[in-house]
């Protein structure tokens, strides 16, 4: 009875698959995201996106349409802060997502692999593990917000990579690297109609004062467009006018008023048209123009645009304004000092006076350097230090043209990281980063692994 059932379904699931692997997926993606943030039902619209995903999931065993349904989502979930209570009401879709998730693993063998940064996942999983070891409190470690970041920044994200590492490959299919620049173009234009319905809806206020708005889902959004600027500039290589969606993306952090954005955003932008000069000969004249130009109408316009920028300005030179920031780094120092080897551990929430942070979210430091002293001690600096020294090992032995644009988004989410939780945010953060070295491994064709210098050679003109 079953497989009579799954066989008149057969045709249905197939279509479903092949529209998935089309572009006509992003462009469905695209449209159903703007909807629902147009009319401001991001929780049900988030739902609804899951709803897809584990549909996705379900159909096939390719997690690259499973992800892009991610990425959007994420856009516009960034905004639902404090929003349990509104979540629960949709109880009643629970079930379905449920059996969606489970008939994948009906379907499909569960694979795990050992990929070549599992054992600095590992060491950084025991770190967290035995974070605040000696001194923090029973209640505090075995908290349901400690157990779940705990999980979900060691040993969970451990498992994730090795089912990553096993999921993801080359296909013959499509080409990844096309493919996924082209998903992560579509965020950053997909960002900007999200934050330009923020003004739009509050039209009457920036008219009245001309400036930055303020909203509680700036510093997301930000790094999400850091994430995904590098790559419209690679597809520029090939193709210059995805360049200008590359700049769309630091003007629309611009508008979000995200002070870590407006900094480390133009030094994400510094490096990726440096790069872009260094490599790509046939549009460097276009480039140099177009630097010279921007510059020039910056110059041109400096009153107005600082004008424009001072709410973004003003907050990033007031004091009282990174109060909570400097108070949270001498915390951590001070927390780092009280335990020097294990630190406080993840779930210690003695600096919750300083950062009232929200429900069943860390009390985080908000800085990734005091963040792995002060909740790991040294435990924690020798087990993240060898962590990253295992992404650099990664990417030396697989450089691609394609992998350095992926390693510059890594260094912008790093750069964020500095102000903001980032890299110990455990969805989408340390799950993109995660999925980054998996694809540089896993997802790059033989014949594309080469050296910088043959890249720069072959980009300008010259020969292997």
């Amino acid at each position: 009875m079953v497989k009579e059932y799954a066989a008149k379904l057969k045709p249905l699931e197939d279509k479903f698959r092949e529209f998935i692997f089309s572009k006509y997926f992003s462009v469905f993606l695209f449209a159903l995201g703007s909807f629902f943030a147009i009319i401001g039902q991001e929780v049900f619209g988030t739902l609804v996106f899951v709803l897809i995903i584990t549909a996705c999931f379900a159909v096939t065993d390719d997690f690259l349409p499973v992800l892009q349904a991610i990425l959007f989502v994420t856009c516009f979930a960034i905004r639902c802060k404090n929003s349990f209570d509104s979540f629960v009401k949709f109880w009643w879709m629970a079930p379905p997502i449920i059996i969606l998730f489970l008939i994948h693993f009906f379907k499909y063998k569960i694979k795990f692999e050992k990929g070549s940064c599992f054992n600095g996942i590992l060491a950084a999983s025991i770190a967290t593990t035995a974070g605040g070891f000696g001194i923090i409190s029973f209640k505090e470690y075995f908290s349901l917000t400690s157990l779940f970041y705990m999980f979900l920044l060691g040993f969970g994200m451990l498992f994730i990579y090795m089912f990553l590492s096993a999921t993801f490959r080359v296909r013959e299919e499509y080409v990844f690297s096309q493919r996924f620049a082209e998903i992560m173009t579509a965020i950053i234009l997909f960002l900007f109609v999200c934050v330009a319905e923020e003004y739009i809806s509050r039209y009457a206020e920036f008219i009245a004062n001309p400036n930055v708005l303020a909203f509680q889902w700036r510093n997301n959004a930000s790094t999400v467009l850091m994430l995904a600027m590098p790559f419209p500039f690679w597809l520029s290589v090939k193709k210059f006018p995805y360049f200008f969606v590359g700049i769309l993306s630091y003007i629309t952090i611009l508008c979000t008023g995200s002070r870590g954005g407006m900094i480390f955003g133009l030094i994400e932008l510094g490096i990726c048209l440096v790069f872009l000069l260094a490599v790509d000969k046939p549009h460097r004249k276009h480039i140099l123009i177009f630097i010279g130009a921007a510059v020039g109408c910056v110059l041109i316009a400096i009153k107005p645009l600082l004008d424009m920028l001072s709410y973004t300005i003003g907050r990033l030179f007031t004091y009282s304004e990174n109060t909570i920031r400097i108070q949270l780094i001498q915390r951590g120092w001070g927390d780092f000092k009280s335990n020097i080897f294990f630190g406080r551990g993840i779930g210690y929430m003695g600096n919750s006076d300083v950062h009232n942070n929200a429900k069943f979210t860390l009390c985080w430091y908000h800085c990734s350097p005091i963040q792995v002293i002060g909740s790991f001690g040294l435990t924690g600096v020798a087990a993240y230090g060898y962590l990253i020294y295992n992404r650099f090992k990664v990417l030396s032995k697989n450089i691609s043209l394609f992998n350095l644009f992926i390693f510059i988004s890594y260094i912008g989410l790093e750069l964020m990281s500095l102000v903001n939780p980032g890299i110990f945010s455990p969805f989408p953060y340390l799950f993109l980063i995660t999925f980054y070295f998996v694809a540089i491994e896993k997802c790059t064709p033989k014949d594309e692994i080469t050296t910088l210098k043959s890249i720069l050679s072959v980009r300008n003109g010259g020969k292997k």
